[in-house]
């Protein structure tokens, strides 16, 4: 079971682990939906260690956050546990700012979007092409919107700039501390206890 929700009179927690994909997607966003709306809770802690998953997933996710992401009347706050890797380490990322957190034993790996191609199946030189135009935009989107959504705790108040060192660290695709993604602004501190 890759999602699990605990509830408790003060703050739930909702923990994700495992891969992400289409469905998974869905019932995080439904149960932050609930969360948020029948039990008009504010605060809503996700803890995360999970090896990454689909792209489409992870698009659905970023689009369907923007309000948690903005904190718009609500705080997501987004702790890393164990293994955070790939669409798990962008969804860590895109917590309320201030409210993102990891492990300091967490090992967290970000990289360019990727794309899984079911066992077995073909792909035309059309197809693949269309393929890679898509992982293109959605790279330029992803480092966009990262650039966009951390642009309050930077101390330089160039995006690109951020943008450029975002692209070139993604593309070294090496897992990192807690601390080093603190330092790359990526998330906000580093939590000394588990869970």
């Amino acid at each position: 079971m890759p999602l699990v929700t605990m509830l408790d009179a003060v703050k739930p927690v909702v923990r994700l682990t495992g891969p992400i994909d289409m469905q998974v997607a869905y019932q995080l966003i439904d149960e932050l939906d609930l969360l948020k709306g029948y039990y008009q809770f504010r605060t809503v802690t996700l803890q995360i260690d999970s090896p990454g998953g689909d792209a489409t997933a992870l698009h659905y996710l970023v689009q369907s956050l923007t309000a948690w992401r903005k904190g718009e009347d609500r705080v997501l706050e987004t702790v890393g546990l164990n293994e955070i890797c790939s669409a798990a380490a962008i969804l860590l990322s895109f917590g309320t700012l201030g409210h993102r957190t990891a492990s300091r034993h967490s090992r967290l790996l970000y990289h360019p979007v990727r794309t899984v191609f079911p066992s077995g199946t073909t792909q035309t030189y059309t197809q693949l092409k269309a393929t890679g135009k898509l992982l293109d935009q959605w790279d330029t989107k992803f480092l966009d919107l990262m650039a966009e959504h951390t642009q309050s705790v930077r101390k330089e108040s160039d995006n690109a700039s951020y943008r450029r060192k975002l692209k070139r660290f993604f593309l070294q695709e090496k897992f990192i501390t807690a601390q080093q993604a603190c330092e790359l602004q990526l998330i906000d501190r580093v939590c000394e206890r588990e869970g």
